[in-house]
């Protein structure tokens, strides 16, 4: 059953996090053509873009947003694993990555919860470009509910492991 539930979140989950990271990339790629313009404009030809600075941060906001919910799910964000790296092939790991997760989670419902009331708070202008802030300010509550998902999915996928557990001195010969 747990298997079951991991590969139906798996449809959701790597897809959503596929795109998010496509379009991720695509925003750096943007940002970095935006950065390279305004250093053209600014220092050769001696007329700063004024929207170049605020535009890049934010796509760089999303950037990050839109592909947290792929690191996440594969495991490629920061972490200090000395402690589980000493845990490799016992069966408490499990448990500890469980507790771990669900620590991330309640750090996800306190962000998302934060970002909403910054969301509804968004009413102001961007300073240099024509959008209202709450179109930046949707990022972090949308992304970290996505990313949410994952570590749900992590979730699941560590008890599975738990409840199916075979040390290496456990197995069966094959």
């Amino acid at each position: 059953m747990l298997e079951a539930i991991e590969k139906g979140l798996n449809k959701i989950n790597e897809p959503l996090g596929k795109l998010g990271s496509w379009i991720g990339g695509s925003l750096l790629v943007i940002m970095t053509v935006i950065v390279l313009l305004q250093v053209l404009f600014r220092y050769i030809l001696n007329m700063p873009l004024s929207w170049t600075d605020e535009t890049s941060r934010f796509m760089m906001i999303y950037m990050t947003y839109l592909c947290l919910p792929l690191i996440y799910l594969q495991d490629k964000n920061i972490a200090m694993t000395f402690l589980l790296d000493g845990l490799n092939g016992k069966r408490i790991k499990h448990l500890l990555m469980v507790f771990i997760h669900v620590l991330a989670i309640a750090a996800f419902v306190v962000w998302i919860k934060f970002g909403y009331d910054f969301y509804l708070r968004g009413q102001s202008q961007a300073d240099s470009l024509p959008i209202k802030m709450y179109v930046i300010y949707a990022a972090p509550p949308l992304m970290m509910t996505i990313t949410l998902l994952s570590a749900v999915q992590k979730i699941i996928s560590e008890l599975r492991m738990f409840t199916h557990f075979h040390s290496l001195a456990e197995k069966p010969a094959a």
